[in-house]
């Protein structure tokens, strides 16, 4: 039985690339790839003569039966992303799960990832860190968003595409008050930028970008929610292993509203 490798691979400075990566996509007897185009630039400036094979968003789940018989037979294949970490806001999580459920090993090599440099350099808290990789695109779903998250204690994380980044700044710093904001864009590449943002327009539309904002500071001021947004608050909480009767209570709190009219607008239905 072969293995799997999930590679981490530069996101933008090419000397970012592990030596054990470099090493693993030697021996690999395949590389999986999100762009075959963006991953050949960087096996030809580590001299790595191994096949590509396109294996992207689009065609992960028809392809997963395949790479996971080819593994079973023996064969030993790395996972790369056009850059950054493989499964981190990427493609990559259906193949692992496939692996996974037939045995076969994967194995992490780490190294770059535009979340962790992105933490590493806002100045902002880190102990507890939510993660939400890109909004929705349509303005009313990323406002019910932002909206859900207004009182949560964490740092949030998004990724976001140039052509939409003033549209979520400018969302954010009237629905998620208290929070400061920073803005990282083209990390690690020659134009790199960290920057402490209270204005939308300024920042410009250009480059990968890494959108940071910290805990709330100081008091929140209340906010009449509906119901389907209490509802989606207490279903998250759920979905990442809260019991019911504690996140109706966390969210109570967060609202500042006594626990039972949570529960009414979540459990009981409107005549």
């Amino acid at each position: 039985m072969g293995a799997l490798y999930v590679v981490a691979t530069p996101i933008g400075n090419m000397g970012d690339i592990t030596f054990r990566a470099v090493e693993v996509l030697k021996k690999v007897d395949c590389i999986l790839c999100e762009d075959t185009r963006v991953t050949r630039k960087l096996t030809q400036r580590f001299g790595i003569q191994k096949p590509l094979r396109s294996h992207f968003a689009g065609n992960e789940e028809e392809r997963a039966a395949q790479v996971v018989q080819e593994l079973s037979e023996g064969r030993n294949m790395a996972l790369v992303t056009d850059a950054g970490t493989p499964c981190i806001s990427d493609p990559g999580y259906l193949l692992v799960r496939a692996c996974r459920a037939q045995g076969i090993p994967v194995i992490a090599v780490p190294g770059p990832s535009a979340l962790s440099a992105g933490l590493s350099v806002c100045g902002l808290p880190t102990t507890r860190v939510l993660f939400l990789g890109f909004p929705p695109r349509r303005k009313t779903e990323r406002q019910r968003l932002l909206r859900s998250l207004r009182t949560d204690p964490a740092t949030l994380v998004f990724y976001e595409a140039p052509h939409r980044i003033r549209a979520l700044l400018a969302d954010a710093l009237t629905l998620l008050p208290g929070r400061e904001c920073v803005v990282e864009r083209e990390l690690t590449k020659r134009f790199e930028s960290v920057a402490v943002v209270t204005d939308a327009a300024a920042v410009p539309e250009r480059g990968e970008l890494v959108v940071i904002f910290g805990p709330p500071s100081g008091a929140v001021p209340r906010e009449e929610a509906s119901r389907e947004e209490v509802a989606e608050r207490v279903a998250r909480l759920i979905s990442e292993g809260v019991e019911e009767k504690e996140a109706l209570r966390r969210v109570a709190k967060e609202r500042r509203v006594p626990r039972r009219e949570i529960y009414r607008m979540v459990k009981v239905k409107e005549p």
